[in-house]
């Protein structure tokens, strides 16, 4: 009975809340076999789900602040908590890292993998979207997300300051929540997780398992300095899917931490002790992924999965040379300008399931489609449950449900999508279904009508990424 109920206690410890949204919780070390070594680490400013005063803002940093659409050049790259190089307290330490290591930065996926939902996921990228680390040596704490956007694996890319380490999508294949939903039950197989002292061999798990985003240190930074990561997750809406927002929306989360760069006899050879794990939060997982070496995403250039104006992103491309250290630039470490709003974005409660996009209100007027030349039709039944208040700021929208049939159109790509892409990126394959005919009834408020049509949805192709017309 004790085992029960400490098991019982922990998964309520890290199950979903119904905001939906992640961060990195924890980062480990990651040796040559994939184990997991060394201590743990976290982000500045770490404040546990089970800490006293934890809430839905705590952690999560949403960008654009509410009620704008779009990022621009004034959006914070860092939560208000996490804009100096400050941990929060003793037991939550920075991770003891190497030159070259690699480092699995954790993330409860919070039913972006498991419960993933046409009604609620309207124009949302594969794979939960992806996942971009910067890296430097010249932290600033009024960091604007707009100037780390910029930065290039070469390290020449818009200030020069940092560099781009990887691209990850946001799914790392194995993680999950534990619920109901085939790829759980499957995944809870295939990949155990238990709570800390909980393991049971040949049993299926039934503890939630962290997702990872896995990162190389570059070879070059040197002992005894902090190394800063910042941790970018792109989950925009696509322009002309979602009835809520006509011309898309803009959608980063981030988290932004400091690693102390030592050697592998001290970083690599320690055991984690229980005084710096996450209490009822901690897993029993002991390993990476498998790919962690060779891990990519879908969408590798920040440009094709941003919906909002690119131009001020010109600089910003996946391509370029091996990654850099990013050497120091004459930017001071100071605040050059004032800090932004210290108010974290407000969170929207979903009713149905804990991963919704939050809709701002009153957007801008959609722009005219370009054709149907690099459009592909898909068929479903869509379901939309719209739930999410507006801004005080904006215009307010009432809270309904929405049944229909409606039919989307999505303009055609601004750059030919044609172009064969590269090893590193793989092409978004084009879907097919049956065109739908006949119209969509009226809907009632009362509740879930099953249409006489199928809805006709179209695949978006914007910047030369795929967003589907269901999460």
């Amino acid at each position: 009975m004790p085992s029960i109920l400490t098991t019982t206690l922990a998964a309520l410890a890290v199950a979903p809340f119904a905001t939906g949204h992640s961060w990195v919780e924890q980062m480990r070390n990651v040796n040559k076999k994939g184990e997991y070594v060394g201590e743990y680490g976290y982000p500045r400013g770490m404040v546990s789900k089970t800490d006293k005063g934890f809430t839905g803002d705590s952690m999560n940093w949403l960008l654009p602040v509410q009620p704008k659409v779009f990022i621009d050049e004034t959006s914070p790259l860092c939560h208000t908590s996490q804009r100096k190089q400050e941990q929060s307290s003793d037991k939550y330490p920075r991770l003891q890292a190497v030159a070259g290591g690699f480092v699995a930065m954790r993330y409860m996926e919070n039913g972006h993998v498991t419960m993933v939902d046409p009604a609620t996921g309207l124009g949302k990228p594969d794979k939960g979207g992806s996942v971009f680390v910067y890296g430097t040596t010249s932290p600033k704490e009024d960091e604007k997300l707009v100037d780390v956007l910029k930065w290039t694996k070469d390290g020449s890319g818009g200030d020069a300051r940092g560099v781009l380490l990887t691209t990850n999508d946001f799914d790392d294949g194995r993680c999950y929540e534990v619920n109901d939903t085939p790829i759980s039950q499957e995944r809870r197989k295939s990949d155990p997780n238990f709570a800390m002292g909980q393991a049971v061999d040949g049993e299926a798990g039934n503890y939630p398992l962290f997702c990872e985003t896995n990162v190389q240190i570059p070879q070059n930074i040197t002992q005894g300095k902090p190394y800063t990561f910042y941790w970018v997750w792109q989950w925009n809406t696509a322009p002309n899917v979602d009835p809520g927002l006509p011309d898309g929306k803009d959608q980063y989360y981030t988290t932004c931490m400091d690693v102390d760069i030592g050697s592998a006899d001290t970083a690599l050879a320690a055991d984690a002790e229980t005084k710096y794990d996450l209490g009822p939060q901690q897993d029993a997982m002991s390993v990476a992924v498998s790919d962690f070496a060779s891990r990519t995403a879908i969408i590798t250039d920040v440009l094709q999965g941003q919906v909002g104006p690119t131009s001020m992103l010109s600089s910003a491309t996946a391509t370029g040379g091996p990654a850099a250290s990013g050497a120091p630039s004459n930017s001071s470490s100071a605040p050059s300008a004032p800090l932004a709003s210290p108010t974290a974005p407000a969170l929207t409660q979903v009713t149905n399931i804990p991963t919704m996009t939050s809709h701002p209100g009153a957007a801008p007027a959609p722009t005219s489609g370009a054709g149907d030349d690099n459009v592909v039709t898909v068929t479903d039944i869509v379901y939309v449950t719209v739930t999410a208040g507006a801004s005080s700021k904006a215009a307010s929208a009432p809270t309904t449900m929405i049944t229909s049939a409606a039919t989307s159109r999505a303009p055609a790509a601004s750059a030919p999508a044609a172009s064969a892409p590269s090893a590193s990126t793989p092409a978004a394959s084009p879907v097919s279904s049956a065109a739908a005919s006949g119209t969509a009834p009226s809907s009632g408020l009362g509740g879930f009508t099953m249409p006489s049509g199928a809805a006709k949805h179209k695949i978006q192709r914007r910047n030369g990424a795929k967003f589907r017309g269901m999460l």
